[in-house]
Formats: C-alpha cells, sequence, structure tokens
C-alpha cells in the first residue's frame, strides 16, 4: 500500500520556481538584457538586418488586426442565396469588399442556409403529423 493518498501530491510544495533550465535560461537573458539589446539595435540600425528589425518592431509595435470598422456592403438576397455568396466572392476579388468581411459574410449565408432548411423540414414534419391525424380520425 502505498504511504500518498490518490490524488495528493507527494511534495506539496513543489519545485521551487526559476530552479530548472528555462528558469536559468531566463534568468541569464535578464542579466544581460542591456547588452543583448544594443546589439540587436545595431545590427538593425548600423548593419540594415531586417531580422534585428522585425525583432525589435514586434516588441514594440503591436500586431495589426483586422479593421473593426463596420463595413457597407448591399446584399441582394431576392434572388437566392447562391447568387448572393456570387456577389460577394465578386466584390472580394475586386477589392471593394475585405476578405475577411467577405469570408464572415458568406460563412453567415451558409449559416441561413442551414436555417432555411431546418425551418422547411419542421414544416414539412408538421404537415406529415397533421396529415396522419386526419387519416387516423376519419378512419377511426
Amino acid at each position: 500500500m502505498s504511504k500518498y493518498k490518490k490524488g495528493q501530491s507527494g511534495n506539496p510544495n513543489g519545485r521551487p520556481k526559476g530552479s530548472g533550465v528555462s528558469g536559468k535560461i531566463r534568468e541569464a537573458i535578464i542579466e544581460k538584457a542591456p547588452e543583448l539589446l544594443q546589439v540587436v539595435v545595431d545590427r538593425a540600425i548600423k548593419e540594415g538586418d531586417s531580422q534585428s528589425a522585425l525583432a525589435l518592431l514586434a516588441k514594440v509595435v503591436p500586431n495589426l488586426k483586422a479593421s473593426s470598422e463596420p463595413v457597407q456592403f448591399k446584399l441582394e438576397t431576392d434572388q437566392g442565396l447562391s447568387v448572393t455568396g456570387e456577389s460577394v466572392i465578386r466584390a472580394m476579388g475586386d477589392g471593394s469588399l475585405p476578405i475577411d468581411s467577405g469570408s464572415q459574410i458568406l460563412s453567415g449565408l451558409g449559416t441561413l442556409k442551414k436555417l432555411i432548411e431546418m425551418d422547411d423540414l419542421v414544416e414539412r414534419i408538421e404537415q406529415l403529423e397533421q396529415r396522419d391525424d386526419h387519416t387516423k380520425n376519419t378512419s377511426s
């Protein structure tokens, strides 16, 4: 029989934080950070090293994200979902609609199609049940 209970650590305090290899590497980097930063800056500016410049920019400037601005786009849904989808794809192709926004619209059209199919199935099932009820009532 084990001297430890199931689910209970034999070392409740655990390993001290930063005592592993990654902790030692992190400590060494922090210790030499000013010199390392100066080397990267020198390479980026003086030597024109694009990788060093990108490394610096990545830490200073956040990555660009898709615009959160609302997109104005007229959807012609009266001709069916496939025609609407084609117009979205054309707008993405000619640059009048950003690709990320177009993709979201196409995804929404796919979801709308599934919802329409679901409504149609529910209606058909209800009609079949009513017809079945009517048949049972008239045959009794």
